[in-house]
C-alpha cells in the first residue's frame, strides 16, 4: 500500500518536472515510453503467473480490445497533455470528480439508475471542483479541459473495460493484451501532433531528459503492478484510503517541487469534494432493473450497494 502510494504521487509529479522543469514538451510520447516499460513489466508477470492467456482473433481484438486501448490511451494521454499546461495540484483536485463523471457516463450512456443520494452526491463533487477552479492562481483552461477530457474518457473506458472482463481476462491480463493498441495510438499521435523526429532527437540529446523520462517509464510500470498487488492484500477500504491520502499528498510534493500555491477556496473545495465523495460511497446505490421494479411496486426495499470506484479499482488501474 505505501509503495502503491508513493509511486502513484511520484508518477504525476514526474510527468510535471520532465515538461516544466526539463523544457521536455511532449506527453504523447512519454506515454509512449510508459507503455512500453509497463507491457514488458506485465509481460513478464504474466509469464510466470498465469497459466494461460486466452488468445484472441485479429477481428475480435479489434472489435473488442481496440475501441478499450483507445479510450484508456485517450484519457491517459489527454492526462499528461493536461500537465503540460497546469500543475499537478489542481490536476489531482479535477481528478476527484471522477464518480460524477462515472454516473454520467452510466446513466447517458448505458441508462442505469441510482437512488437520491447518489445524485445528490454529486451536487458537493461539481461543487468542490468549481470552488478548486475559481481558486487556482495558476489557471489555463486548455489544461482544464485536457483535465476534464480525462475523468471523462476514464469513465468510458472503465465501462466498456468492466463488461469485456466479466468474460475474459484478469485485470493484469487485461493491461497487457491492452497494451499493444495503447503504444500504437501513443506512437501514432505523437507522430502527428509532436513531430516524428524531434521528440526523439530531443530527447536524445539531453541527457537530462532521457533519465527522467526512464525513471518516470519505470515508476508507471511499478505503479501499475503495485496497483494489482495492492488490491489482493488490502480491503476495498484500505485501498480507497491509499486512493484518497494520494490527493494531498500530490498537492504537498507538487508545491515543493514546482512552487505553485495552494489557495485557501482549493483547500474548502477539496474538502467539499471528499465529503461528497464520502457520502457517494455510504449512500450511492445503482437499482439495477428487477431491483427498479421491486422497489418501485413491491417491497418499497433498497438494493444491493455496487460500488462503481471500487469496482474500478478492483479491475485496474488508474493511469
Amino acid at each position: 500500500g505505501k509503495a502503491n502510494f508513493t509511486c502513484n504521487v511520484a508518477l504525476v509529479n514526474s510527468v510535471k518536472y520532465i515538461q516544466y522543469t526539463l523544457h521536455y514538451p511532449y506527453p504523447l510520447l512519454i506515454s509512449a515510453m510508459h507503455m512500453i516499460f509497463s507491457w514488458l513489466a506485465c509481460g513478464i508477470y504474466v509469464k510466470f503467473n498465469v497459466p494461460s492467456l486466452r488468445e484472441y482473433t485479429f477481428i475480435r481484438y479489434m472489435k473488442e480490445v481496440f475501441p478499450v486501448a483507445g479510450m484508456a490511451s485517450l484519457s491517459i494521454g489527454c492526462g499528461n497533455m493536461a500537465l503540460k499546461y497546469i500543475f499537478p495540484s489542481f490536476h489531482e483536485l479535477l481528478q476527484q470528480t471522477s464518480p460524477a463523471a462515472q454516473v454520467l457516463v452510466c446513466v447517458l450512456i448505458y441508462h442505469q439508475k441510482y437512488n437520491l443520494p447518489t445524485y445528490l452526491s454529486m451536487i458537493p463533487i461539481c461543487g468542490g471542483a468549481i470552488m478548486c477552479s475559481g481558486g487556482e492562481v495558476n489557471f489555463n483552461a486548455i489544461g482544464v479541459f485536457f483535465s476534464l477530457t480525462t475523468v471523462v474518457t476514464r469513465a468510458l473506458k472503465n465501462t466498456m473495460q468492466s463488461r469485456l472482463m466479466t468474460t475474459s481476462f484478469t485485470s493484469i491480463e487485461l493491461l497487457y493484451v491492452l497494451a499493444p493498441a495503447n503504444l500504437f495510438f501513443f506512437l501514432t499521435g505523437s507522430f502527428l501532433f509532436e513531430g516524428v523526429f524531434e521528440p526523439v532527437r530531443q530527447l536524445i540529446s539531453t541527457p537530462h531528459a532521457l533519465v527522467a523520462v526512464l525513471i518516470s517509464a519505470l515508476i508507471a510500470c511499478t505503479y501499475n503492478l503495485l496497483a494489482f498487488k495492492m488490491l489482493q492484500v488490502l480491503s476495498p477500504v484500505g485501498a480507497m484510503v491509499v486512493h484518497t491520502l494520494k490527493t494531498p499528498a500530490t498537492l504537498v510534493v507538487s508545491t515543493l517541487l514546482f512552487g505553485n500555491k495552494i489557495g485557501f477556496l482549493q483547500v474548502v473545495g477539496f474538502v467539499t469534494i471528499t465529503v461528497g465523495v464520502y457520502y457517494y460511497k455510504n449512500y450511492g446505490k445503482e437499482i439495477k432493473p428487477d431491483e427498479y421494479q421491486k422497489i418501485n411496486y413491491k417491497t418499497g426495499g433498497d438494493p444491493d450497494e455496487f460500488d462503481l470506484e471500487m469496482a474500478d479499482r478492483r479491475e485496474s488501474p488508474r493511469n
